[in-house]
């Protein structure tokens, strides 16, 4: 089976992207085919010729387009400010090889294909029962420092989402080596990820992921963790990881992601991946301070425009104008505090939005959800509307 062709139409400064694109399974060519083959994948660096540049464009969109991911500095040329194929998507400079892989990783699962590999290809993303693949909202929630109630927020939005739209939600613990979901949620534990981990890639199979996986009983959100032992974490690698998030969004219609509070590799994958990033802050200056250093990473690498702000514990601590002033983005969404009510919740492993569902904390908590289901700010402050070319103008100055 062939590898997946990527067109890297680049300048000279691409050699350690083409390095990286390599060792992650990526066959690469450097200009179009004569006989007509068409590449899987394209980077197109906006700084070329501007003729050079309009052309590649232009060829890879003639006829069915090829998804494109274009790359530029401080200024967008005409071809890429006209408007876009609906599958492209846009990085700023500099970008990191490893945030280039994710981004074409990222793009190739939200089109239904298998991602590659060493030994293999990539095959068109359709179910034996000939659905398309790919289809599931990823939401992963995420923050760079722990203890601001990441995993709670996680749990009880699977939980809010399942309860809102009676949909197939999928709650996948992916804080390697830390985390686990199933000591806040009591889903019974049958195995994990790591379980998985010494099975060779083609084993990971639907019915596979599928046996690792367990259910809440009282919700029905399903749930699939990374495992239980700290000793076994480094066995679970981004390939499985991946992996797991394309055969859940095969079958569920939400997949919640609780993510590791680092900058690790698995952690970037996952966010790479995914169609919202929820950022938990709370009001104090320390979670606040790594928040912003996250927020310009995430737009350096083109993610800044799906992180959405959640504050947890609101009501005490740093004002909210103040939070945004700090973070340079509005909020979209607070959640209050309510310490023994949480502490009650977890020790006998049921989601706070059940177990106390005539709180405010609880409300707060669907309001997170209706982010998701509804779309928008629940908060008191609306995000501005931006076309897509303001949104590209800002993330650039402010990179």
């Amino acid at each position: 089976m062939q590898r997946p062709t990527v067109l890297l139409a680049v300048g000279e400064d691409f050699g350690p992207h083409a390095d990286a694109l390599a060792r992650a399974g990526f066959d690469l060519v450097t200009e179009l085919s004569p006989n007509g083959t068409r590449p899987n994948l394209a980077v197109l660096d906006c700084d070329l010729p501007a003729d050079l540049g309009a052309a590649t464009y232009a060829a890879l969109h003639a006829g069915e387009p090829v998804p494109t991911l274009l790359v530029f500095g401080e200024d967008i040329p005409e071809f890429a400010a006209n408007g876009s194929a609906a599958r492209d998507e846009y990085a700023v400079k500099p970008i990191p090889p490893d945030a280039l892989v994710y981004r074409l990783q990222a793009i190739m699962i939200r089109g239904g294909h298998h991602l590659p590999n060493d030994s293999g290809g990539w095959t068109e993303g359709v179910t034996e029962e000939g659905s398309t693949i790919g289809e599931a909202q990823v939401i992963s929630v995420f923050a760079p420092k722990g203890g601001v109630g990441k995993t709670t927020v996680a749990v009880n939005l699977a939980v809010a989402l399942r309860e809102q739209t009676r949909g197939t939600v999928l709650l996948l613990d992916a804080d390697v080596g830390v985390g686990n979901v199933t000591a806040v949620l009591a889903a019974p534990y049958r195995m994990g990820l790591a379980d998985l981990a010494d099975s060779a890639p083609e084993e990971w199979t639907d019915a596979a992921f599928e046996h690792a996986t367990t259910q809440h009983e009282d919700s029905g959100v399903r749930v699939l963790t990374w495992g239980t032992e700290a000793a076994e974490s480094q066995r679970v690698t981004v390939d499985l990881l991946l992996a797991a998030v394309r055969w859940a969004r095969t079958h569920h219609a939400y997949v919640v992601i609780d993510n590791h509070p680092g900058y690790d590799d698995r952690t970037m994958a996952m966010l790479s991946v995914s169609n919202d990033i929820f950022l938990v802050v709370t009001p104090e200056v320390g979670p606040l301070r790594n928040s912003a250093q996250f927020l310009e990473l995430a737009r350096e690498i083109g993610l800044g425009d799906v992180v959405s702000v959640i504050v947890n514990r609101a009501n005490h601590g740093i004002r909210l104008p103040d939070i945004e002033e700090a973070l340079k983005l509005k909020v979209s969404a607070t959640i209050v505090s309510n310490g023994p009510k949480a502490v009650i919740a977890s020790n006998e492993g049921a989601p706070l939005i059940t177990r106390f569902p005539r709180e405010k904390i609880t409300t707060d908590l669907h309001n997170v959800a209706r982010l998701v289901t509804e779309g928008g700010s629940t908060n008191r402050v609306e995000p501005a509307r931006r076309t897509w070319w303001s949104a590209l103008v800002s993330r650039a100055s402010s990179a």
